[in-house]
């Protein structure tokens, strides 16, 4: 049992509980390769950092809310550093040649992170809520969304709240918001932020591609059945296509008031 924090006994390895952590990789290529620990310590800690994503976007969003901008900001701004972190992680694993994955693959079976239920939170929670997109979840789970992510779904999506913002003051639009960034300066910094998010997302995605093909090939199929073709058709998913699109509208009426 952990110690109770505030108690004499308490140290840095009991407050983490570090002896259990630590007995938590367990290679189950035999005889062990020496290359699956890098493999299992990454993919472990990503789904740590996928917790505190999750965390930390479910507060995000009740900021939007509470018309809170600053603090959304702040907190958004830190989710994007974390996936930013998270692509230099990934990276770790791009020092794995062909031959050493090939030597505790079979070990993995089926397993995949396709079937990462915080990765698909974090997509629910975004946005991603198109039904051939739910649909796969639902065939890829039985039939049904495991519990996680139908409660993401259950409320509304950052992409949603974030949509509706500008509805709540007087700018009415992310054009208006755009164009006059002095008058509407939290609001515009919160739509700098939500674009850095969905463009990081975006870097995540084409770093996992590449990862991918520089492990297995590019036509080859992942330990869940996944093929490249289908993470190169993710790669260009936006999270926040209205908040592109404002750029496209600002250059248009820029040109008509010529």
């Amino acid at each position: 049992m952990p110690q109770v924090p505030g108690t004499a006994e308490l140290t840095y390895s009991s407050y983490l509980e570090l002896d259990r952590l630590l007995e938590l990789q367990r290679p189950l290529s035999s005889p062990a390769h020496p290359d699956e620990l890098l493999f299992i310590v990454t993919h472990q800690t990503m789904e740590l950092w996928f917790k505190v994503m999750v965390h930390e976007v479910s507060r995000v969003m009740a900021c939007l809310d509470g018309r809170a901008w600053t603090r959304a900001v702040a907190r958004l701004r830190r989710v994007n550093t974390i996936l930013v972190a998270q692509i230099a992680q990934m990276e770790t694993l791009g020092h794995l040649d062909p031959a050493a994955f090939l030597g505790f693959r079979d070990s993995l079976g089926t397993a995949s992170g396709f079937q990462s239920v915080q990765f698909r939170v974090l997509e629910v929670q975004a946005g991603f809520r198109q039904p051939e997109y739910l649909a796969e979840l639902r065939a890829h789970n039985g039939g049904q969304l495991p519990e996680p992510i139908a409660r993401a779904l259950a409320e509304a999506s950052l992409a949603e709240l974030a949509d509706e913002l500008p509805g709540t003051t007087d700018a009415k639009t992310w054009a208006e918001v755009y164009a006059d960034p002095e008058q509407h300066g939290d609001l515009f910094l919160l739509g700098e932020e939500l674009l850095d998010h969905d463009r990081i997302w975006m870097r995540w995605r084409h770093e996992h591609l590449r990862l991918t093909e520089r492990m297995l090939g590019p036509l080859a199929r992942g330990t869940g059945g996944a093929s490249s073709s289908y993470l190169e058709r993710r790669v260009s998913m936006r999270i926040f296509p209205f908040l592109w699109d404002v750029r496209r509208q600002l250059i248009s009426n820029d040109r008509e008031s010529m």
